[in-house]
């Protein structure tokens, strides 16, 4: 287990499941783009279980049913058409249907007056994740935000978290990856960062705790209390 023992120059979060609260708003794009290919129309907790790997997975997942496919399972001319639709619908509906969780906005401003750096690194694509941190409010909180389609890599990788830190100036020892999904546990552990995993978000219907993140929590507010602990410990090693 890596420990934290003081805090960290730089806070790496996820975004679906993490800070918000999206799985409707996914859900409903979904749900209205399925619907205009005569698709059998999944439930808004099913869309929820379907999340976490990219939109192109969720929409093949939704299609078929079940967590485990590949997208190479839909023509690619099809997909492309089916995703297009999707970005419409979705955008359409970026300023709804979300909430953040419990405490994180308290926590975000905390972080920000400590003065460390933040960065959203997420599979979502840009065109929706930048406008959306917005509609949450927090456009002058994160110093980075990095979309799944900026670079071709994606998390469980742990290229996206070791590029923020090269763009933010940051050794990745001094980083922390913090998620609700093993995409983001994994991502963390791969590039030898400290990670913190929440049990509240979108992990496919999994247990987060099954794969060995070294801080677990159920609220984010625990996770803050926890960060400002380390500031003690901080200016007392300084």
């Amino acid at each position: 287990m890596r420990e934290l023992k003081k805090l960290p120059e730089l806070l790496l979060f996820d975004l679906d499941g993490t800070l918000a609260k999206t799985k409707e708003q996914i859900a409903y794009a979904a749900q209205a783009t399925l619907k205009r290919f005569n698709y059998p129309i999944p439930s808004v907790d099913d869309v929820g279980r379907y999340i976490g790997n990219g939109i192109n997975m969720m929409l093949v997942r939704s299609i078929f049913g079940k967590v485990d496919v590949s997208p190479d399972m839909l023509p690619a001319d099809q997909m492309a058409k089916i995703r297009e639709v999707f970005n419409e619908e979705y955008l359409n509906g970026l300023n709804a249907n979300f909430a953040l969780y419990d405490g994180v906005y308290e926590g975000i401003n905390k972080f920000k007056a400590l003065g460390m750096k933040m960065a959203v690194v997420t599979n979502k694509a840009e065109m929706f994740a930048k406008p959306l941190i917005g509609y949450m409010g927090f456009n002058d909180y994160f110093d980075y935000v990095l979309g799944g389609e900026v670079i071709k890599e994606r998390k469980p990788d742990p290229f996206p978290l070791l590029y923020v830190c090269q763009k933010l100036g940051v050794d990745p020892h001094n980083a922390v990856m913090v998620g609700d999904s093993d995409n983001d546990v994994l991502a963390g552990q791969r590039a030898d960062m400290v990670t913190v995993a929440f049990t509240y978000g979108y992990n496919s219907g999994k247990d987060v705790r099954n794969c060995h993140p070294d801080y677990v929590f159920d609220r984010f507010g625990v996770f803050t209390d926890f960060i400002m602990s380390l500031k003690n410990n901080t200016e007392s090693l300084d």
